[in-house]
């Protein structure tokens, strides 16, 4: 597995530009006599003996570049002091790999004594970072799964619920003048009309606290207005990032925000919805099972979990989210291993099949 994951940590992958990943890691699935398919950048293979229930594995092949302050090239990895270095490895080559090594071990064990009793669906897609046209689209290729692994860093916590993604673009709209000729208290600037709608939110109710997640929040992130310093501006704009939660819909959110706002409300995206899984579905239970002392929790960040809304998903994998997308990303070679052995166990506990993967102490 280590040797592995540095062959994917040394191929450069930035987000739709996975092309030779791609190809390393459909040779290593036929090497494995996994029989992998591909579909643009995209790869997956099926394992099993039945044909439901279908239990879909899935993590991404592409990374964010680099930023600053790598202590090496990020795409020459390093092992040392129990850690595996280079750009992606937590986020999620790590988790890539993992679930490789899981999957070929089931395979491997598998006979008419041991039968899986179901379909093991992995999808090690493209795009997780920008558009989404990984996970998205192959679901369109393969046959629905029942069931799903989103392989991220969890630091195997069974993640189980996930906020969505709401943008809002506010337009405040006042009348344009020359400041000479206008006292302030005259002026209908757009630039102070969205101030005081920037003013309003920061008191604004978001709602009802999600078990899980706490309650949806929000933050302005961009702001344009004005077209001269000698001209009282008619239009502001800001953009509104609204991390949402399941107990509101996008659309009552946005009616909430536009009600509350002087300026006018349009929805820039709303396509990332959010998503839960009840902890009584089988696989939430199987993860349970297979690691005890876990309870489920909430995931503040996004994931191709999102395209599974109406299948019933954990997103959960080795390694810890706060080391993603920093300089010097690493995973340890024992959150490796665990992790392999941790999918190993969720799905034989899923599919109630014999194994003999057990928990690390």
């Amino acid at each position: 597995m280590i040797d592995r994951l540095k062959r994917y940590l040394a191929t450069p992958s930035l987000s739709g530009q996975e092309d030779e990943l791609a190809g390393a890691v459909h040779q290593d699935l036929e090497r494995l006599g996994l029989h992998p398919h591909r579909v643009a950048n995209n790869v997956w293979c099926e394992v099993g003996d039945a044909a439901r229930p279908r239990l879909l594995l899935n993590s991404h092949l592409d990374t964010v570049p680099p930023g600053q302050g790598w202590r090496h090239d990020p795409y020459v990895p390093a092992v040392s002091d129990d850690r595996i270095t280079g750009l992606g490895a937590g986020d999620a080559k790590g988790c890539v790999t993992a679930l490789i090594e899981a999957t070929s071990r089931i395979e491997r064990a598998l006979d008419a004594n041991r039968p899986l009793g179901g379909t093991i669906v992995l999808c090690l897609t493209a795009e997780e970072e920008t558009s989404g046209h990984g996970l998205s689209d192959l679901l369109g290729v393969i046959d629905p799964p029942d069931a799903a692994i989103v392989g991220e860093p969890t630091t195997l916590v069974p993640m189980t619920a996930q906020r969505g993604l709401l943008i809002l673009r506010c337009i405040a709209r006042g009348q344009a003048a020359h400041p000479a000729n206008t006292p302030p208290q005259e002026a209908q600037s757009a630039i102070t009309m969205a101030a005081r709608d920037i003013a309003r939110l920061e008191g604004f109710d978001w709602g009802p606290s999600h078990p899980l997640l706490g309650k949806c929040h929000a933050n302005v992130t961009m702001i344009t207005g004005g077209v001269a310093a000698n001209v009282i501006p008619d239009t502001c704009e800001f953009v509104l990032d609204v991390r949402t939660t399941p107990l509101e819909s996008h659309a009552e959110t946005c009616e909430r925000v536009e009600t509350a706002l002087e300026s006018t409300v349009e929805v820039r995206s709303q396509r990332l919805v959010r998503v839960e899984t009840p902890a009584s579905e089988p696989i939430v239970q199987a993860a349970l099972r297979a690691l005890p002392g876990t309870q489920p929790s909430g995931s503040p960040s996004m994931s191709d979990m999102v395209f599974l809304a109406g299948t019933p998903s954990v997103k959960l994998g080795p390694g810890d989210s706060r080391r993603s997308h920093t300089p010097n990303e690493y995973i340890t070679v024992r959150e490796l291993q665990d992790g392999a052995d941790a999918y190993e166990r969720i799905i034989l506990e899923y599919f109630k099949a014999p194994g003999t993967a057990k928990a690390r102490p």
